[in-house]
């Protein structure tokens, strides 16, 4: 009896057949890497590398779908003599991991300053704002390239990986990125000061170095990319050159490597200015940031003439791809990493006290806003195809990127505050309710579970109750039982509006970061529980007065919800940015052909137009949040009607009694 061969290593020693695996004989083609390919098809050449009849571009037709397979045209001159639609795919593409790795780790990039950036002031929005276009552009200008001259070839591939190396960098030092510093201050400080390493401090130290080597390695790391980027171009006019024995060399190929030369310049330029002191000084910041967006500003005009023209004019592409479908994926990728750092905010909700109705609705509304956001942009009144005004449809990609990574930022942050007034005015009601509680095992009862919420030990609490009680009264003997009575009376409201601030700090510190409270903020806040007499004193101004105030306490609450009210102040322009900016999206996709694309593309302008016009809510007579007469509440700016409306009525309640 025959004994039965295993078939397990069967294959070991057998090398690829096209006859019996094509499939993966294919695949091994495709795997035989050169290091470096022609971009370029040699017109005495009919057949590819790989023995295949090379594929003419195809004839172009306006209404080509992207994601359908690209038509195989029999003439060229066709396709150069067609006016329209450059963004369109033939021939061999990115490999998909490799262009969702690249745009991936460009979304490290921007990521990683979304996170450090708490978004607080107007100058974080604009600091953002400078990185992002930087960072958006180099993304732009190397998917630019490839969508007309990358070939899949062992050159292509270390680029490749010499630009993830670039966006890890980035990533790793846009903590000290800020745009203000050396400008309006100097780092670690709120005015502008002389660096003097035997006279600073800690902290002023560790901000100056910190923004040093940010600057150093971001300016170096841009120039080093443009660099990147211009050898790949080099590479493509040696390529060109070799390519046009017959015809003319096509010189448009010269635009970006002219552009990228002086771009690189500029920001070597940058580059060596951070290395000096001149530039630690306003005027060498200043020129720092004018070489900064000079080199970008000379990169986007000369791309956005490239894009006029026909690359392949006089000379065959290999291939060309589609930066329709790259634009989308970085959308979706932005969309992720918004609705990402929403959901970041779930855990300090779900911690805090008094979840009511009105934050589970603020989080459903994020969810709708996100979702919409998609669904606005995918599905449009016109399909997602391959676009005609590629320059336009590109660079208006940025308002719309910018906006919207902004506007869900905002809503984060509005997500935030909405969620901590909720909870301080649970936490405050419960204290207000307790005021007049005199049975001490119903007000242990009572404040015990209520504090634990706000992080605070009744224990700890009632116990400076009583040392405070003692401490003051030690000063004084032989009172009358109504004089000591009122005595006590007058230190426990004094207790329990420390404890109302301690509340109120710890439920901040829970949806906002430590480093939002100034300074100043601080000494403030340590006074008001360290100082009896200066709490006190909001104690007799809410008695005496017709009209129940706090001032301090007041001012203390006013200055930690300013960057939350700030940022609210400015949603509105985003949320009217954004739909602006798709409106114009879909204008340039597709010039409207039926009363629904039109409708849509109105509607979306005048909604825009709407939010906008709700800027307008910011003005008024009375610009504090804080308020504690009707007539003060009336007078307030419309935006603060709009956060919150109920804050005075518990603050009322709890002096009232």
């Amino acid at each position: 009896m025959s004994r039965r061969r295993s078939s397990l290593f069967l294959h070991v020693r057998s090398p690829p057949s096209p006859d019996a695996h094509p499939t993966l004989w294919e695949h091994r083609l495709r795997q035989r890497r050169t290091i470096s390919r022609n971009p370029f098809e040699d017109e005495s050449v009919p057949t590819g590398e790989y023995g295949n009849t090379v594929i003419g571009s195809p004839e172009i037709q306006g209404e080509t779908n992207k994601f359908e397979e690209a038509q195989v045209g029999s003439d060229h001159d066709e396709f150069t003599r067609a006016k329209g639609n450059y963004d369109i795919e033939w021939g061999e593409q990115v490999p998909s991991w490799l262009n969702l790795f690249f745009d991936l780790a460009w979304t490290a990039t921007f990521s990683s300053l979304t996170s450090n950036n708490k978004f607080r002031e107007p100058w974080d929005s604009i600091s953002y704002t400078a990185f992002f276009i930087t960072a958006w552009w180099l993304w732009v200008a190397q998917v630019a390239y490839n969508v007309d001259f990358y070939t899949d070839d062992w050159f292509h591939l270390l680029f490749t990986f010499l630009q993830l190396l670039i966006f890890g960098a980035l990533a790793a030092t846009t903590r000290g990125y800020d745009v203000t510093n050396y400008i309006l201050h100097s780092p670690g400080s709120s005015d502008l000061e002389p660096y003097n390493i035997m006279t600073v401090g800690p902290d002023r130290y560790a901000a100056e170095h910190l923004t040093k080597t940010s600057l150093r390695v971001i300016t170096f790391v841009v120039a080093l990319s443009r660099i990147l980027l211009l050898v790949q171009h080099l590479r493509v006019l040696v390529y060109a050159k070799l390519s046009c024995k017959k015809t003319r060399f096509p010189r448009r190929l010269l635009i970006v490597p002219t552009s990228l030369i002086i771009s690189a310049g500029l920001f070597v330029a940058a580059f060596m200015t951070t290395l000096s002191g001149w530039g630690l000084q306003p005027g060498g910041a200043k020129i720092k940031y004018a070489c900064w967006g000079s080199a970008v500003l000379v990169e986007m005009v000369a791309h956005t003439i490239m894009f006029q023209l026909d690359a392949h004019k006089g000379i065959r592409l290999r291939s060309h791809g589609s930066v329709t479908g790259r634009l989308a994926d970085i959308t979706t990728i932005l969309l992720g990493e918004g609705l990402n750092a929403i959901a970041g905010t779930f855990y300090a909700i779900e911690q805090a006290p008094g979840f009511s109705a009105p934050t589970g609705s603020a989080v459903v509304c994020c969810a709708i806003i996100v979702f919409f956001l998609a669904y606005l942009y995918f599905e449009g009144a016109a399909p997602l195809k391959s676009v005609r005004r590629r320059a336009a449809w590109i660079m208006m990609h940025l308002p719309w990127l910018l906006s919207v990574i902004l506007l869900l930022e905002g809503v984060k942050n509005q997500l935030l505050l909405s969620s901590y007034l909720g909870s301080v005015n649970y936490i405050v009601t419960g204290i207000g309710n307790a005021i007049g509680i005199q049975d001490e095992a119903q007000l242990n009862t009572t404040m015990r579970p209520l504090l634990l919420q706000a992080g605070i030990s009744f224990d700890q609490e009632y116990a400076g109750l009583v040392n405070m009680v003692n401490s003051n009264l030690s000063h004084y003997q032989n009172l009358a039982d109504e004089t000591t009575t009122a005595f006590i009376n007058e230190i426990t409201k004094v207790w329990y509006l420390k404890i109302q601030l301690s509340a109120t700090l710890n439920t901040y510190l829970n949806f906002m970061d430590n480093d939002t409270i100034p300074d100043t903020v601080y000494s403030m806040i340590r006074r008001y529980q360290n100082d009896y007499n200066y709490t006190l004193e909001d104690v007799r101004t809410a008695m005496i007065g017709d009209t129940p105030e706090l001032p301090h306490y007041g001012q203390i609450w006013e200055k930690l919800l300013r960057p939350s009210i700030s940022n609210a102040r400015y949603i509105m322009a985003m949320c009217g940015a954004t739909l602006i900016s798709l409106a114009s999206l879909n204008l340039i996709q597709a010039w409207p052909r039926d009363r629904f694309h039109w409708a849509s593309i109105f509607s979306r302008y005048a909604t825009g137009i709407s939010m906008m016009l709700l800027l307008l809510l910011n003005l008024g007579h009375v610009q504090a949040y804080v308020a504690w007469s009707d007539e003060q509440i009336a007078r307030r700016a419309g935006i603060f009607q709009w956060i919150d409306a109920l804050w005075f009525t518990r603050l009322s309640g709890i002096q009232g009694r």
